[in-house]
């Protein structure tokens, strides 16, 4: 599905749907809603922050495991920076705000939104491409290294490193007969996004 909102492209994957509506339907933790709604709060931390800095998006791309979203960045100093840590940040903030009130109201509700979002928030900021964490590396090697390609060369090395890294450790605990699908999936997860081209 592909339609048009204030001037941006939105496209929406059939596959996109079809992985929501299976978590959704399989979900038996409860823990899916949430999750899907942290992401979302993420991802208006990005388009707010484009907002702030008079940059709309191009495009917003919904696909299985990617929200990808376009644009022409800003040019004001830092701008592109902190488009790209908008959305950590949203997460990271709503972290703090949930837990103060955990602490206050004993809530379980409140813990575990706290939780996911505080997960949300550090996965985001892993240093690997496709994620912010990788972009906003590639931000700062590009601040200090006058060579587009030098800087995407190492981002692709850093992010092949963390996803055998992670990868390692899911075998090693599959070995030791502790199976984590969490961290195996992950790890894959950042191999392919080191693999895949923008």
């Amino acid at each position: 599905m592909r339609f048009k909102f204030f001037g941006t492209e939105i496209y929406i994957s059939f596959l996109f749907c079809a992985v929501i509506c299976f978590m959704l339907a399989t979900d038996r933790t409860g823990y899916c809603l949430p999750t899907l709604f942290a992401a979302l709060l993420h991802e208006c931390g990005h388009l707010f922050f484009m907002w702030v800095f008079e940059c709309q998006p191009k495009s917003i791309r919904l696909v299985p495991a990617s929200i990808s979203i376009t644009g022409s960045f800003p040019r004001k100093k830092y701008g592109e920076f902190f488009v790209s840590l908008a959305g950590p940040l949203v997460n990271i903030f709503l972290f703090v705000s949930l837990y103060i009130n955990y602490k206050i109201t004993k809530s379980n509700v409140s813990l575990n939104f706290a939780a996911i979002n505080l997960v949300i928030g550090i996965f985001n900021l892993l240093p690997v491409k496709g994620l912010d964490g990788g972009t906003l590396l590639f931000i700062t090697l590009k601040s200090r290294i006058n060579d587009i390609l030098k800087c995407e060369r190492i981002v692709k090395i850093v992010t092949f490193s963390v996803g055998t890294a992670v990868t390692a450790l899911a075998i090693v605990l599959i070995v030791n007969g502790r199976l984590n699908l969490t961290a195996l999936i992950v790890g894959i997860y950042i191999l392919i996004c080191g693999l895949l081209r923008e």
